[in-house]
């Protein structure tokens, strides 16, 4: 085996398969066509390279294109999309072997699913004639080829280009293939004759198979004159300038002759030829003869005629675009538009006649038709037209564009009012759905009112709305638009629609008035009064249940469709759904609101040297909540402000409140400190989330614990705001203290303790604890400007009524700080003015601990009472004095007492002078809580807190640092009957 079988066999052509193949290329017959040559050279140009298959291309008639002339070994779907190349597709081998004339190699394939790896490409070598590019021939491989491929190719290509140039060149008589219009009858097999014409003698000469031809014109074949003038003159008169100036262009320019035209028999019959030719010139470049070929196509052009006079009388404007895009025919519809609107429309692309066409995509949808002919490529366009309607309007084309060879057809059809009816249709459904939206969102019946008001109008094109709400004992007009204000309120007073029609009606549909007063006669100031001439009435229906009715009236005339029923009936259902859903919303709030009031204080306590107001405001458009305020009255006068929020909204977390407000309240009977008491509540709270740990159930909580007698205030803090603390002569601040985790979050943690912060309030200041619900979207410091500006438009050394100023302080808190509506709370708010205990209404005596110590104090008390002009209470007092010190005495320790014994320490007796009564209190240093025993007859001790709650009106203890305290309320004679009916 030689080496160039085995470069044969790896796929490297030998150099005599080179030299062969060249060879046989030479032997291609002289007459073979530019098809025989392009598919004798493909199978070779794809051996010789190694390829998988080939193309060749020729050039086409827009500038830089390429058409497919011929294919080897391409599939079909392949070849496809190398049909048509554009100059612009750059990264293609054969446009850019063209533009730089030279062989190219490119990777870059059109997307056609050929699963070729990334390494294949195709190698394009340039067909050169005359120094001129005419096309390509290209060769797909699955790998870059050597340089030797490269080459060999570009030999066997100029070798093609030489064959090329004669490839039939005289046969037909006509100019070189290159020379002449491409097109899909270049490659077609045709019997033709010739003819020549000598310009020297004007003789002109017909071969045989163009005998009949000069019959056509009304010439005898064997006794015409054969003279040029004879044959122009039997040319159609409409026709021989344009023959006359074809010939003079071709000899001008060298270029080839190609026309059709009419001659015209003896008898008036025309008959159509097609010639072409070119000139042959001497030796000084001077025409001699012009020859060529010619042939009859009556056939043709009659057939042709017959479907452009159909086309011509199509309804619709027909256009075709030259290759150039200008319009080269238009039919009779097309031409009446471009009349109409006075443009010119042959000789013009379609853009040109409307500009705004251009914008809209129509150049694009022309490039890709006339890109894949045979293919339709659809576009609506629209257009200003001042010659529709009164003021001018848009108007909508649908447009058809197909490519036809370098041609394209553009067939345009009126769609302007389907586009209207489907805009129509999709505005309908686009304002359905917002009323939807809207009766969705709405809560109450206001909000379905303002939604139907807002949308149905425009919805349905109506002049007037009226709503009515058949919901409670008589019917309720809740809603009007499109009416007088004095004619609505002339309209209350009529006993309609509740008497007008049952709910178990259709939808009634009344085209006149005078239907109007037949049907309701009670209804006739509707039309008479207000100018209505028709009204849809619409019984609000949801269930069972009549919830309302709305009437649409219109101020024309006007007659109801199958849709505008349709789209009333479904207006209708909408709004009967919404409106039923609104009034049940509104009952289960109603309920809901009542349970929550009833949750809340009824009613603030007196407190000792304490006023107070508050304020609750429901959540617009939301659930019920959770906020609370309370004050509780407890023992040495004291009062304990509470405020909190149950995390959430809805009945579930107003009976959480409920809950804690009143733990609160039973726990603070305890007495207990301000952190412990926090501490309970919590463990409540964390209980109550235990049955769904996951969820739970959270709230904030603020105590406040106010002494009047001294002016501390203990403040601690579960995850709730400070409050707001005035100060007599200073601004409003924010109380400075550490806030602790919400209560029932510490149980789901380690837990940690609330801190207690403590600060002394001076006579006359203002405390404010207030939720989040009263801030909104506000920042606290809004809430203390609020404050301010109260208090600068209402001085509080000018208050006469204290509670009366507090409470139009809540009210103006309230009112400049208005809810958030993204973020609707309910909110409580809780404002307290503290003042003193008047030192005159203390008495204090500090004795040792000490069984005398209880004769001491029963001395300092009758002395104290009769001072107080409390002569009546002396001996109940006496007695539960002597009583409380001796128990002391007896089984507590004194304040700071030495543990061995040595210093038995004080205790502390103290009387408070409050408006209804008189508050004991003992002070020691024991934490043991007193009981009541009940002694054995024989028992000489254990009576003496029995005689105790049987003389006053209530006792207790509580612990204070180091210590505890044993007090005992007496109340007044007027009041001594109520038994329990202290303030706390």
């Amino acid at each position: 085996m030689t080496d160039d079988d085995h470069h044969e066999l790896a796929g490297e052509p030998t150099i005599a398969a080179d030299a062969a193949r060249l060879l046989w290329l030479e032997d291609v017959p002289d007459n073979a066509d530019v098809a025989e040559v392009l598919g004798f050279a493909l199978p070779h140009a794809v051996a010789s390279v190694g390829g998988l298959g080939g193309l060749a291309h020729l050039v086409g008639r827009e500038a830089g294109s390429l058409r497919l002339a011929g294919a080897s070994g391409i599939p079909t779907n392949m070849a496809k999309e190398w049909e048509l190349l554009h100059g612009s597709m750059t990264d293609l081998a054969p446009t850019r072997a063209m533009a730089l004339r030279q062989v190219v190699w490119s990777t870059t394939l059109p997307d056609v699913g050929s699963g070729l790896g990334k390494s294949a490409g195709v190698l394009s070598v340039p067909i050169v004639i005359g120094g001129d590019p005419v096309g390509t021939l290209s060769v797909l491989t699955q790998a870059p080829p050597t340089e030797a491929r490269r080459r060999f190719l570009g030999e066997l290509t100029a070798l093609v280009s030489v064959r090329l140039q004669r490839a039939r060149r005289w046969r037909s008589g006509t100019a070189p293939w290159w020379q002449l219009p491409l097109g899909g009858q270049m490659m077609r097999n045709v019997e033709v004759g010739t003819w020549a014409w000598d310009l020297n003698s004007g003789e002109l000469n017909f071969d045989t198979p163009t005998e009949d031809l000069v019959r056509l014109a009304g010439l005898e074949p064997g006794s015409w004159d054969q003279r040029i003038e004879t044959w122009m003159g039997r040319i159609h008169p409409d026709d021989r300038r344009g023959v006359e100036e074809a010939i003079a262009q071709a000899m001008r320019d060298g270029t080839a002759y190609a026309v059709e035209y009419r001659v015209v028999d003896r008898g008036g019959r025309a008959s159509w030829l097609e010639l072409r030719a070119v000139f042959e010139y001497d030796a000084d470049k001077r025409p001699l003869r012009m020859v060529g070929t010619a042939w009859n196509v009556t056939a043709r052009r009659s057939r042709e005629a017959w479907l452009a006079g159909i086309l011509d009388s199509y309804p619709q404007p027909i256009y075709v675009l030259a290759p150039d895009d200008r319009t080269e025919w238009a039919n009779l519809a097309a031409r009446a538009v471009a009349a109409g609107k006075g443009r010119e429309i042959l000789g013009h692309t379609l853009w040109d006649s409307a500009p705004q066409w251009r914008e809209q995509g129509l150049p694009e949808s022309v490039a890709r038709a006339r890109a894949a002919p045979g293919s339709a490529a659809g576009l609506t366009v629209e257009s200003w037209e001042k010659d529709r309607g009164p003021h001018g309007e848009t108007a909508y084309y649908e447009l058809q564009v197909v490519g036809i060879g370098d041609y394209v057809s553009v067939v345009m059809t009126d769609i302007t009012e389907s586009v209207r009816a489907m805009k129509k249709t999709a505005e309908r459904g686009r304002r359905v759905a917002d009323l939807n939206a809207a009766l969705i969102r709405a809560l109450e019946t206001s909000d379905v009112v303002a939604a139907i008001t807002e949308h149905v109008l425009p919805l349905v094109g109506a002049d007037g709305l009226l709503i009515y709400d058949l919901t409670g004992p008589a019917a309720r007009l809740v809603g009007s638009a499109g009416y007088s204000a004095e004619f609505v309120r002339k309209l209350r007073a009529i006993d309609w629609p509740q008497s007008g029609f049952s709910a178990a009606e259709q939808i009634a549909f009344i085209t006149s008035r005078e239907e109007l007063r037949q049907r309701w006669p009670q209804l006739a100031p509707l039309g008479s009064t207000h100018g209505n001439h028709v009204w849809a009435v619409m019984p609000l229906v949801s269930g069972a249940r009549r919830v309302g009715s709305c009437v649409i009236s219109w101020n024309h005339p006007r007659d109801f469709s199958a849709e505008d029923k349709s789209l009333i009936g479904t207006v209708a259902a909408f709004a009967a759904q919404s409106l039923g859903n609104a009034r049940l919303y509104e009952e289960a709030r109603a309920r809901a609101e009542r349970l929550q009031q009833e949750l809340l204080p009824s009613s603030l306590p007196n407190l000792v040297s304490v006023q107070a107001a508050a304020r609750w405001r429901a959540a617009a458009g939301q659930d019920v909540g959770g906020d609370w305020y309370d004050t509780i009255p407890l023992p040495g006068g004291r009062t304990l402000a509470v405020v909190g929020d149950v995390m959430g909204h809805g009945l579930e977390q107003s009976i959480t409140m409920g809950i804690i407000r009143h733990t609160i309240i039973t726990m603070a009977a305890l007495d207990l400190p301000l952190d412990e008491l926090m501490a309970r509540v919590g463990d409540v709270v964390a209980r109550l989330g235990a049955p769904a740990p996951a969820t739970g159930a959270y709230a904030t909580c603020l105590m406040a614990l106010y002494d009047p007698t001294t002016g501390t205030c203990s403040v601690a803090s579960a995850g709730h705001a400070p409050p707001i603390v005035l100060q007599p002569d200073q601004e409003p601040c924010s109380l400075a203290l550490t806030t602790g985790p919400p209560l029932g979050v510490a149980h789901t943690i380690d837990p940690i303790p609330v801190q207690v912060t403590e600060t002394t309030l001076a006579p006359g200041s203002i405390m404010i604890l207030f939720t989040n619900g009263v801030l909104g979207s506000a920042e606290t410091v809004q809430l203390t400007t609020a404050v301010s500006d109260y208090v600068n438009r209402t001085p509080v050394s000018g208050r006469g009524n204290p509670s009366g100023w507090l409470s139009g302080l809540c009210a103006a808190i309230i009112e400049d700080l208005p809810p958030d509506p993204r973020h609707q709370d309910d909110a409580a708010l809780l404002a307290l003015r503290t003042g003193r205990v008047p030192a005159g209404d203390v008495a204090v005596l500090e004795m040792p601990c000490a069984p005398q110590s209880a004769g001491r104090a029963r001395s300092f008390t009758a002395a104290q009472l009769l001072d107080w002009n409390l002569e009546e209470l002396i001996d109940s007092a006496s007695l539960i004095v002597s009583e409380l010190v001796g128990n002391t005495t007896r089984h507590a320790v004194g304040i700071d007492a030495d543990v061995a014994g040595s210093d038995p320490g004080e205790i502390r007796l103290r009387w408070l002078r409050l408006d209804d009564g008189l508050l004991c209190e003992v002070y020691d240093g024991s934490e043991a809580t007193p009981r009541v025993r009940h002694p054995t007859l024989d028992d000489e001790f254990g009576r003496g807190l029995q005689l105790v709650a049987l003389t006053a009106t209530d006792w207790g203890a509580r612990y204070i640092e180091h210590g505890k305290c044993i007090w005992a309320y007496i109340a007044r004679p007027k009041t001594s009957a109520g038994i329990g009916s202290s303030p706390w």
